[in-house]
């Protein structure tokens, strides 16, 4: 009998609204006003940890019922609260990346996908397995041999995982740029 021990989810869906074009203007408003702070980024922008202004208040409240499935799937104990915290805006011109990095300090890491153009580099998800592990040759790659796990990104996707995950996004071979809203939570059990 198979048994998992210590696995790891994370959640992709598509949250029904209607203002990815509201967001994808306040992302290159922010580009353009505030300087890039250097976290994961190589060559690509992240802003400042943003205020929670009337927009990203909407994209909470809009995304607030897909969290709390999430976090219902994990059989985390109600009642609680979620707390979003540090949203933070990506933008990654051609050549623009980021390395392997996690979030400390928070329970869940989440990024919506405002503008994804072909080639601008899939989200990768890295096990920190042993790499004996990974040395060997697999009929079939899956969730337990495989040390990387890519995720393409598209228009309109939140992807919501545990923060200590160590992910990345390959380089943007796009001439277009990608843009995304990245986001922490963490919760408080009543």
């Amino acid at each position: 009998m198979k048994d998992f021990i210590f696995t790891s989810s994370f959640w992709h869906i598509f949250p029904k609204f209607s203002f990815n074009k509201e967001l994808e203007t306040f992302a290159l408003k922010i580009e353009k006003e505030s300087p890039s702070i250097n976290r994961s980024n190589q060559h690509g922008y992240h802003s400042p940890y943003l205020e929670i202004d009337p927009l990203i208040k909407k994209f909470y409240d809009s995304i607030r019922p897909e969290v709390h499935a999430y976090t219902d799937s994990l059989h985390v104990t109600a009642p609680y609260n979620i707390y979003f915290d540090k949203p933070w805006i990506n933008i990654n011109r051609k050549g623009a990346s980021n390395i392997p990095h996690n979030h400390p300090g928070s329970f869940l890491a989440a990024t919506y996908y405002i503008k994804t153009p072909p080639l601008c580099g899939d989200l990768c998800f890295y096990s920190i397995r042993s790499p004996d592990l990974f040395s060997l040759k697999y009929s079939q790659y899956t969730t337990e041999n495989s040390s990387i796990w890519k995720v393409s990104p598209k228009v309109g996707n939140l992807i919501i995982f545990s923060s200590d995950l160590l992910h990345g996004v390959e380089s943007n071979q796009s001439d277009e740029p990608r843009i995304s809203l990245s986001f922490n939570m963490n919760i408080n059990q009543k």
